[in-house]
């Protein structure tokens, strides 16, 4: 049996969820930045990012896209609210003008964690089309579950 998870919204949720927790406030990301995970050296095009700094993001950057670089069958058995499903086969410059009409526009990647590829991949197709603002979030979807983190199941 498939179970959908439903609230009001993302930042409702999360605001709830974290109230007990300590985070640091969202004007703290602009003013300190995101304490990264060292990448590799292919991904130098964008800010690695941990659960944390991604639920910042969310509070802070006007219209954050969020894409899920995972296989539509990986998004559908869970994924991020809010995040749209990208897999990397299907990600290229048309297909990302589609969901970021700005190359200024921040966007986040993430796929299963930071042993797969597709979010890396995916971020340096974004990169070669032009996007400037680009997160990945090296953790990914393993990372979110793990920290119990809300999350939506098609």
């Amino acid at each position: 049996m498939t179970k959908t998870v439903k609230y009001r919204s993302l930042r409702a949720r999360l605001v709830l969820f974290f109230s007990t927790t300590i985070l640091c406030s969202p004007g703290s990301f602009a003013t300190n930045g995101p304490q990264s995970v060292e990448a590799p050296e292919s991904l130098a095009v964008a800010i690695t990012i941990d659960s944390e700094h991604l639920i910042e993001l969310y509070q802070s950057v006007p219209d954050l896209k969020i894409i899920d670089s995972r296989h539509h069958e990986d998004h559908t058995q869970g994924y991020i609210e809010t995040s749209m499903n990208l897999p990397l086969q299907k990600t290229n410059c048309n297909s990302l003008s589609r969901l970021a009409r700005s190359k200024d526009q921040a966007i986040v990647f993430y796929c299963n964690g930071s042993s797969a590829d597709a979010s890396i991949s995916a971020i340096q197709i974004a990169s070669a089309c032009g996007y400037k603002r680009l997160f990945w979030f090296r953790g990914g979807f393993v990372e979110w579950q793990d920290k119990d983190y809300p999350y939506l199941i098609e």
